[in-house]
């Protein structure tokens, strides 16, 4: 156990004035996650938005500022921080999703490294592995998206919050409100985690000393939530007038609760009972518990995992429950936005780990790899999506022929998959993505679209669900020749110029 746990007062998160050493598992558990989330990363081709990402990404810096003035500002930050790696190493699959698994390697490291602080090695060691092993972790970890990034930022946070509580000096306090910037601007729902926080805080504090050092401490934490608040108002004000762009989620029901909980577990019901039985042995094992068999003998751990459940506990439950229950009277819950809370899981699940002697703890660990692992298998299963329509167009298709979007919008698939999209005179495009300062390109109106039409003599129409009719934007000059399916959900028109 390290020098900090075996000092630690009775909460577990005084100052101990021991330096943290980097070891082994501050190095091995990262390369692990990093080695997990890559592999098969390049299996499924984009899917619709990570082909937003791609869009906002290939435009000019100017071109993206103006299309956050529009749309999508919540993942501006992402953006961001993914222009110049798109612009020097393009926008393959590759490229745009191992930002997100390094950003889940760096999530890992932090995940290790507060369960090595707060309880020992073996814990910090434990949770790091078995945060790797989530399939979500994957998931998100192979999603060009932010929520991996944001993982590693509510990681971070919830570190500098540790360590403010340990020593409440300004530059803690100062580093944690950046750092809870950081997780607002990646995705404001992040900030969920500071109710999470405050709970933790008033837990632990409120046990020990009758809240004495909790009113002693509150001007300070007053003043980093405050000047969090204010940092996060122009991002807030903008997303607010940009609600209508997550108009689509629907009012959570029984599934949404259900499909949270197998997210934030291996995603089975087994996996679900094993990890919350480790979870739950993490937090309430006390002094009692050390003379049974297979509990290790070390009374520390007791305490420490007092204070992994008060600050896990409430980051797992709390974003979920508070999103379930304002979608009620405003859907805004959807499974991505709680990756963030995955990390709670690997620390309570850890330290519930560290609790075993040894042969144990590496059946349990064990036990959760093989529970994760059909999941895992079935993410590295090669989904097609946009790839399989780009690969058909380009084998059949001849040249001079057009594309014709039956829609308001035409969607920038040629920004992802130019192979087969971009070589089609789109028809339909009155200004593109960039030009237009949107995600998608604008359309021009049907008079003119029937008159461009005049000069083709082959026009394709792709869709992916939902499917419109796209007959009405053909002119009376064509007939349908052929309708493609492919993979169930992309429908493939081609019509021919009547003779």
């Amino acid at each position: 156990m390290s020098t900090a746990v075996r000092q630690a007062p009775r909460n577990g998160l005084e100052r101990t004035g021991a330096r943290a050493r980097l070891d082994w598992t501050l190095i091995v558990v990262p390369l692990v996650t990093l080695a997990v989330t890559t592999w098969g990363i390049t299996n499924s081709a984009f899917w619709g938005d990570e082909v937003d990402t791609v869009s906002a990404v290939s435009r000019s810096v100017p071109q993206l500022f103006a299309m956050l003035g529009h749309v999508d500002a919540v993942h501006g930050l992402y953006y961001l921080m993914l222009w110049p790696i798109a612009t020097v190493a393009g926008t393959s699959e590759f490229a745009a999703r191992f930002p997100s698994a390094l950003a889940m390697a760096v999530a890992a490291l932090g995940v290790t490294a507060i369960g090595r602080r707060l309880v020992n090695r073996w814990a910090g060691l434990c949770a790091g592995l078995v945060f790797a092993i989530l399939p979500a972790v994957s998931e998100q970890g192979q999603n060009a998206r932010p929520y991996a990034m944001v993982t590693a930022a509510a990681v971070l946070a919830s570190y500098l919050f540790i360590r403010a509580v340990q020593d409440p000096r300004p530059r803690w306090f100062t580093a944690y409100g950046v750092s809870l910037v950081l997780v607002g601007y990646l995705q404001m729902f992040g900030l969920l985690l500071v109710a999470a926080h405050v709970v933790t805080l008033i837990g632990l504090d409120w046990r020990r000393g009758a809240g004495r050092r909790l009113v002693r401490l509150a001007r300070p934490w007053l003043v980093t939530f405050a000047a969090v608040a204010v940092a996060m108002v122009p991002l807030v004000a903008i997303g607010w007038a940009q609600r209508w762009a997550i108009g689509w989620i629907p009012r959570p029901g029984w599934q949404a609760i259900l499909s949270a909980v197998t997210l934030l577990a291996t995603g089975s019901t087994v996996s679900v009972v094993v990890l919350a039985e480790l979870g739950v042995l993490g937090v309430v094992c006390t002094g009692r518990h050390y003379s049974a068999w297979p509990l290790a003998r070390d009374k520390t751990v007791a305490d420490a995992g007092r204070v992994i459940g008060w600050l896990a506990v409430p980051w797992l439950v709390l974003p979920p429950v508070i999103l379930l229950t304002v979608s009620e009277l405003m859907p805004v819950y959807d499974s991505r936005y709680i990756t963030f809370c995955l990390p709670a899981v690997a620390l309570l699940v850890g330290s519930g780990l560290a609790a075993l002697r040894l042969p144990v703890r590496a059946m349990g660990l064990a036990l959760v790899v093989v529970l994760a692992m059909p999941h895992q298998l079935d993410l590295r299963t090669p989904v097609p999506r946009l790839l399989t329509a780009s690969h058909f167009l380009q084998a059949h298709e001849r040249p001079g022929d057009a594309i014709v979007y039956p829609h308001s919008l035409v969607p920038p698939w040629s920004y992802a998959y130019p192979e087969g999209f971009a070589s089609l005179r789109d028809l339909s495009l009155r200004g593109s993505p960039g030009a237009s300062d949107r995600l998608f390109g604008t359309t021009v109106s049907k008079s003119v679209l029937m008159h461009r039409e005049e000069n083709a003599n082959r026009i394709w129409v792709v869709q992916v669900s939902p499917m419109k009719n796209p007959a009405p934007y053909i002119g009376s000059g064509f007939h349908l020749t052929h309708v493609w399916r492919l993979h169930g959900h992309i429908m493939v028109w081609l019509y021919t110029r009547s003779r």
